[in-house]
């Protein structure tokens, strides 16, 4: 079985097709056209782009703390806070941006529609 299956899944309208097909064949069409998503496009990965958000937020925050430390008298203080901040906010941000716009999601749903289902979204 490949990683497709450990990821969300899409949810069909019960559709003609849906019905048509049955249970078990849009099962079966859904894990295929996951795995050719995956082979043709990849996966994108949540966690890359929450890890680099996160990394990037906290440069920017221990940089905005370094300078208000530097003002206030507390610059190790400031920067370790702002840095802290910084990567939390960029990590849940790039958690976020990441969900919404998926490739691999896009071409999932256009391989699901070929078949002749109606994706409505993921579960």
């Amino acid at each position: 079985m490949t990683s497709a299956a450990c990821t969300s899944k899409p949810v069909l309208y019960p559709n003609a097709q849906y019905k048509k097909a049955g249970e078990a064949k849009v099962s079966n069409d859904i894990d295929y056209c996951m795995a050719f998503a995956e082979k043709s496009v990849g996966r994108d990965s949540r966690g890359k782009t929450s890890v680099k958000s996160g990394v990037q937020g906290g440069l920017i925050g221990g940089a905005i703390g370094l300078g208000i430390g530097i003002v206030t008298g507390s610059p190790g203080t400031s920067a370790m806070a702002g840095a802290a901040g910084g990567a939390a906010g960029g990590a849940v941000s790039g958690a976020v941006q990441d969900d919404s716009n998926s490739l691999y999601k896009k071409f999932v749903e256009r391989c699901l529609r070929e078949k002749g289902y109606e994706p409505m979204g993921w579960k």
